[in-house]
């Protein structure tokens, strides 16, 4: 029985394919130029294509008679009926330029251009044609090509050597393609690749979506950039755009009209080009429409957008094709690019079954890279022009000789050779391509580092990673971290093994041991770099350092979609440490270093007892219906629109092991990136702790907040940049709350030569309340105000105040560090 089924299912497989018949042709315009990505479908249905940058197309139909249509923006459409029998089919065509009809218009000064009224019918209809398809199923093809037209040859006084990936003449970096089956019942959505073709490597899964492609301009703002573009049919629209009519013409018997996009304020998140409106329906026909860098882009140069939209039945039309061309530079390089989404097959009444959708967005099929040329060749809906092929067959043959292990070993060889001067500066890796391990070393100047409590302190760490293959994220990690310092003659060494194991849960477990210098401030950001700087240029000396022996295990894992929960276990043995050089670049007796007590820094004795702990931990972080990508290699989270939020317990046990430290702590947080379009972003975090009993404690067992007293900052959300690193520590109850507010240009575009630097603006507010600290006050608040270049790089200035109405003033740069709180980080 078995065997009749799979038969059948190879006889209906071959009957339809045997029934397929190619349709191909050429697309050229009155002077025979080609004319890129015209759209070519079947009169009545959404069975189409998009013919390639040199006007070729292909499509495969059955055999019957069928009108096909031609359809390309600013040309004339162009309908032949076609006979197709059992022989491929050739239809070249040429289509002419479209001649437009400008409407009769009263002489008046005075008078508003028609394209107003026009407008204003479609804003109208805005909200009816945004919900008109509640269900819908559809196939979807993209195809992205980036390109590297122009390269430095060095960056930083580094070579740069593409090696075989980038060709002479094609300049191709990124080819994919991929077939999708989206489905959509709103509000929700999912998309699953059936198919996935990457130049030079099928074990690769593409990274293509072609639902980003479906650029809904119904909606007030579509999603491009930090604070997204003014749609020119929003309900705001006026507000930003001027209209002209530039003529009509007839298309199957409607009206058509041409309108073309202006800008208002050139500098406004605001489209330039061509919308195409429907008479009477009001609806959209299709649209060319660019942005550019007076858009307050900080990369791109330009990001074309156009669509073209048919009808599916008489009263509802959908996105046919969708591309999107953008143009970027940066520290010399010049990128361009491409990316093509097909829409066809269109079921706008879908039976879904039920739970269909929920918080996978997308899927990728684990079979999706296995599909052969054949299969491209035959369910490809655009031809790929002659520079795609050559970068197929090329960068495939390559892969082919490439992958394998005499080639591999040889090239290992190549890589692996040691150098005194590169370990000295950035280290030593040596690659097993073959079997997917490497072992690194960092660099010895790297881990060079001065503290007055070792002096100077070298250090060495040595890594090892395993993985099956490329295609499997379980990973297998060793690492050896090893450190000497040079004025207390001491050595440190501790050793670490990860076991990622579930990628698909984020499941990991590790388990580490030995001995090290701490910080006293667990959440500090201080830079082991910028302390040694401060101490040998200033004698200010504020890291603040123990040693410890231990042993801890950890466990990791996403107990189901949206909840992770970490446990973790440490036995500790903290030794306290002293000064024990006075040594500096530049010697001032008046100023001298501060001892190694946090609290006392005028005295250098030992500030705390030798003491043991042994600790229990357990995190449980929710996110409420948060979205994902579940891709072969592991799942991806997407975000989710409701914060995330933290719960956390701590105990320390007495007399395990002969552990003296006695207390509990428990903790609470709520998080999240909260997008108000055109207004900006803010970014918040809240959170709440209370030490239920603290029987016995050190310094380092309370909380503390995120101090720094140096111009220089990391820009974490829950910093505070004007505080004291440790006198502010708590074994009672506190609250703290950051907020962040980027602007997103919002101000500093509309001000003439200011807003050609393209910067974001940022206002910053942070408060903490605590009981029993070590410093005279309970309340501290910080305000900031900064400006950040690149989503990087960042400038504050900072007001700070406390109970006695102290004053502090600051000013703060570096780099940014944004992590999106739109997804759960599972690595702490």
């Amino acid at each position: 029985m078995k065997l009749r089924y799979q038969l059948l299912l190879v006889l209906t497989i071959f009957s339809f394919t045997a029934n397929a018949v190619l349709v191909s042709g050429t697309v050229t315009d009155s002077k025979h130029q080609p004319v890129p990505f015209c759209s070519v479908y079947l009169k009545g249905t959404t069975v189409g294509t998009t013919a390639n940058i040199d006007g070729k197309y292909s499509l495969e139909v059955k055999a019957g008679t069928y009108q096909i249509v031609f359809r390309s923006i600013g040309y004339k459409l162009i309908e032949q009926q076609i006979k197709v029998e059992n022989a491929p089919l050739t239809v070249n065509i040429s289509i002419d330029q479209e001649s437009y009809q400008l409407k009769e218009a009263v002489v008046n000064a005075s008078a508003e251009d028609p394209a107003y009224a026009i407008i204003r019918h479609a804003i109208k209809m805005r909200k009816k044609y945004l919900d008109e398809a509640q269900n819908y199923q559809c196939e979807a093809y993209e195809k992205q090509t980036w390109k590297l037209p122009e390269a430095p040859k060095k960056l930083l006084g580094q070579k740069i050597d593409f090696g075989d990936d980038l060709d002479s003449t094609s300049k191709i970096v990124y080819l994919s393609e991929t077939v999708s089956k989206l489905s959509f019942q709103n509000p929700d959505h999912k998309e699953e690749m059936i198919s996935s073709r990457v130049r030079g490597n099928p074990n690769q899964y593409s990274f293509n979506q072609a639902s980003y492609l479906r650029l809904n301009f119904y909606e007030s703002l579509t999603p491009i950039g930090q604070r997204g573009i003014v749609s020119p049919i929003s309900a705001t629209a006026m507000v930003y755009y001027d209209y002209k009519l530039e003529g009509t013409f007839i298309q199957n018997g409607e009206t058509v009209n041409k309108i073309k996009v202006i800008p208002k304020r050139i500098h406004d998140p605001v489209y330039t080009g061509d919308i195409y409106i429907l008479d009477d329906s009001w609806r959209i026909h299709s649209l060319d429409l660019f942005i550019t860098g007076n858009q307050q882009m900080q990369f791109f140069d330009t990001i074309r957008v156009t669509q073209t939209y048919v009808p599916v039945e008489k009263s509802t039309w959908m996105l046919l094709n969708s591309e999107v061309n953008a143009t970027a530079g940066l520290f010399g390089f010049r990128i361009s690019g491409t990316a093509l989404g097909i829409f066809s097959n269109y079921n706008l009444h879908p039976d879904f079954p039920p739970h269909f959708f929920n918080s996978e967005v997308m899927k990728i099929n684990k079979d999706a890279n296995k599909k052969d040329t054949s299969y491209w060749d035959t369910i490809r809906p655009v031809p790929v022009t002659l520079e795609e092929h050559r970068e197929y067959v090329k960068h495939d043959s390559l892969y082919s000789a490439h992958n394998t292990k005499a080639y591999n070993d040889s090239m290992d060889r190549k890589n692996n050779k040691f150098s005194p001067v590169g370990f000295l500066l950035g280290g030593y890796s040596h690659q097993n391509t073959w079997h997917h391990s490497s072992t690194s070393v960092s660099g010895l100047i790297n881990n060079l580092e001065f503290n007055t409590v070792e002096g100077w302190a070298a250090g060495v760490v040595t890594r090892y990673d395993k993985q099956k293959d490329e295609e499997d994220r379980r990973r297998i990690s060793v690492i050896a971290d090893t450190r000497y310092g040079f004025s207390n003659q001491h050595f440190n060494g501790n050793l670490t093994f990860q076991h990622r194991y579930n990628p698909n849960h984020f499941s990991t477990y590790s388990v580490s041991g030995g001995t090290q210098v701490n910080d006293f401030n667990g959440n500090t950001h201080f830079s082991p770099l910028v302390n040694t700087g401060y101490s040998l240029l200033a004698r200010k000396n504020w890291l603040k350092l123990y040693e410890k022996y231990y042993g801890s295990v950890m466990h990791r894992m996403e107990l189901f979609n949206g909840v992770s929960l970490r446990v973790a276990s440490e036995y500790a043995d903290r030794i306290p440490l002293i000064n024990t050089t006075d040594f500096a670049w530049i010697p001032n007796a008046e100023r001298p270093y501060l001892s190694n007590d946090p609290l006392h820094v005028a005295s250098d004795s030992m500030h705390f007892d030798r003491s043991q702990s042994f600790t229990i931990e357990a995190r449980l972080r929710i996110r409420f219906k948060q979205k994902y990508m579940m891709r072969p290699e592991g799942k991806t989270i997407m975000g989710s629109k409701y914060p995330q939020l933290t719960f956390s317990y701590l105990k320390a046990i007495p007399a395990v092991a002969d552990a003296d430290v006695d207390y509990d702590f428990a903790s609470a947080a709520i998080s999240d990136e909260v997008r108000l379009g055109l207004l900006g972003a803010i970014r918040y975090s809240v959170s709440a702790g209370k030490f239920f009993s603290s029987k016995k404690m050190e310094l380092m067992d309370y909380h503390h907040f995120n101090g720094n007293k140096t111009i220089f900052a990391d820009f974490s959300l829950n910093d505070f940049e004007l505080l004291d690193y440790y006198k502010f520590a708590t074994n009672r109850e506190y609250i703290e709350a950051h907020a962040e507010y980027n602007l997103g240009g919002l101000v500093l575009n509309k001000i003439p030569l200011i807003r050609k630097l393209k910067l974001n603006e940022i206002v910053g507010a942070h408060y903490f309340t605590a009981r029993y600290f070590t410093a005279p006050f309970k309340n501290y608040f910080e305000t900031s105000f900064g400006i950040e270049k690149f989503g990087l790089l960042r400038a504050d200035f900072v007001l700070g105040f406390d109970d006695r109405k102290k004053a502090l003033t600051g000013f703060v740069l570096g780099l940014k560090v944004n992590i999106s709180n739109g997804s759960i980080n599972l690595s702490d």
